[in-house]
């Protein structure tokens, strides 16, 4: 019978533009185990994963008694996650009662057993605010004080200081096209551990696991974890993948071989610029196919004043343009909006935003749910300052009117909302937000300015004014006072910003 060692010498043999690194001394594996929902399945991983020379288990629950009897048999070495995701102050400053019992019994649970050697309090929480600090140290000084235990949190970076109430931190290490070949992971402090997280574009690679080995390097105080599910994945795909976590954890000099993997170039969404071309197809179609579009297009810039006087001449008496113009802003501005949100939240932070955000997730989790948020609003703004606008003056007749005023400045959108894809196509992250910006800002205006332009025709301008925009420019005032000072709503927005 061949050994594993051997099979694994002729399995490296045949790989294609074989290549190999030798990493000095041995390393503690571990895995975040998603425990199965039955008892053979949950026999077998942990059967495989004592084969693999794995010796720590992560779980974000306590296992059943069963399962217990098998993690003691096989002596592994358990980290007890109480999995509280993306915390913020609040979260632990004012914690409500189901969380406080969910931390006991969690760590009442794992505390009853020998093998507990850790207890994970958080994941991903807004490390960088000291205040949250003083809000969760309270809780691990509790947890420290039942027995004398490790406490640890989970996080994306090396956090900027340490904090006596937790033993340690595992670093969550994100490995994308960008990055694989040149991970910046800190060596400094040893009693770090490291997670292994790949992109979905390098899951089924090995090269980025060993350049994320290689950059870790060994060390006896530290523990290299990898995902239950990522693990048994590569054990299928990848023959030799099982001698080289026995490799990693058993030899002073292992052999990493490597078949010749292409890496894919880093995975860039093209939905903006397939919406951006599908607008400016509907500008051109619009300009083509109607007259009265092409006529008036400039006039509202170039000569407003008779523009004005020929709307309430009832000149144009058509809508349509008008409604096509609002519907192209929004969908542009939505493009824009979304852009900059993918633009600085990472895939973790999307994650951190929707759980503080759950009603806004209406796309099972993915970014595009601001698109379509931001589509809903915007097109609910214009038809309310419309509408607003149009029962306010007393000499409005035809909806057409209010409609034509509101919408022609927006126009400048077209301008603006280009820029900000094309400056996301080219990594003008400064760009992006400031002509974002400027497209909001426009939207609000508008507003203003149909109301300015109307108020030459009222009876009392004055009276007009204090009913459309003192009333208007109070309420979105209040809204952007409301929003600078809700410190839950900043926090879990810089939690999210944060996360890498």
């Amino acid at each position: 019978m061949i050994t594993s060692k051997i099979r694994f010498l002729f399995v490296a043999l045949l790989l294609l533009g074989i290549s190999h690194t030798s990493l000095y001394g041995q390393q503690r594996l571990g895995v975040a185990w998603n425990i199965p929902g039955d008892m053979d399945s949950a026999q077998t991983q942990l059967q495989q994963f004592h084969e693999l020379g794995i010796s720590v288990l992560e779980t974000d629950r306590p296992p059943s008694s069963e399962v217990w009897n098998i993690i003691d048999s096989l002596e592994f070495v358990v980290y007890g996650n109480l999995d509280i995701n993306f915390p913020i102050t609040q979260t632990f400053s004012e914690p409500d009662s189901n969380l406080v019992k969910h931390i006991e019994n969690s760590v009442s649970n794992y505390l009853s057993h020998a093998s507990v050697k850790a207890i994970g309090l958080f994941n991903y929480g807004n490390i960088r605010e000291p205040k949250f600090w003083e809000a969760v140290s309270p809780f691990a000084d509790r947890i420290n004080q039942v027995q004398n235990l490790a406490v640890y949190y989970k996080t994306d970076a090396p956090p900027e200081i340490d904090i006596s109430s937790f033993s340690f931190p595992i670093i969550n290490v994100s490995v994308t096209p960008k990055n694989y070949n040149s991970l910046a992971i800190s060596l400094e402090e040893t009693n770090r551990n490291y997670q292994y997280n790949p992109s979905a574009e390098l899951r089924s690679l090995l090269k980025p696991f060993k350049n994320f080995i290689s950059s870790v390097g060994p060390s006896e105080n530290s523990t290299i974890f990898m995902r239950s599910g990522w693990v048994l994945m590569m054990i299928k795909n990848h023959p030799e993948f099982s001698a080289i976590l026995q490799s990693l954890s058993s030899d002073s000099k292992p052999i990493f071989p490597l078949p010749n993997e292409k890496i894919p170039a880093p995975d860039t969404t093209s939905l903006p610029m397939i919406l951006l071309l599908l607008i400016w197809g509907t500008v051109a179609l619009h300009y083509n196919t109607s007259p009265l579009y092409r006529k008036s297009l400039f006039r509202y810039f170039t000569a407003h004043k008779f523009f004005i006087d020929d709307i309430f001449k009832r000149l144009i008496r058509s809508p349509l343009p008008a409604l096509i113009i609002i519907m192209q802003n929004t969908l542009l501005i939505s493009t824009s909006v979304y852009v900059l949100f993918i633009s600085f939240i990472s895939p973790m932070g999307h994650q951190a935003f929707f759980h503080h955000f759950t009603g806004l997730d209406i796309a099972g989790g993915h970014p595009f749910s601001i698109f379509i948020w931001t589509f809903i609003i915007v097109l609910a703004l214009c038809l309310i300052s419309m509408i607003w606008l149009y029962f306010s003056h007393e000499k409005i007749r035809s909806f057409t009117q209010i409609a034509t005023l509101y919408a022609w400045p927006l126009q400048l959108n077209f301008l603006f909302c280009t820029a900000v894809i094309t400056f996301f196509s080219t990594s003008g992250a400064m760009y992006i937000t400031l002509f974002t910006a400027i497209s909001l800002l426009l939207l609000l205006l508008s507003y203003i300015f149909t109301a300015l332009d109307i108020s030459r025709f009222a009876r009392f301008k004055g009276k007009h004014l204090f009913k459309t925009v003192v009333p208007y420019t109070v309420i979105i005032a209040g809204l952007f006072v409301w929003l600078f000072t809700n410190n839950q709503w900043l926090e879990a927005l810089t939690l999210a910003l944060n996360l890498t």
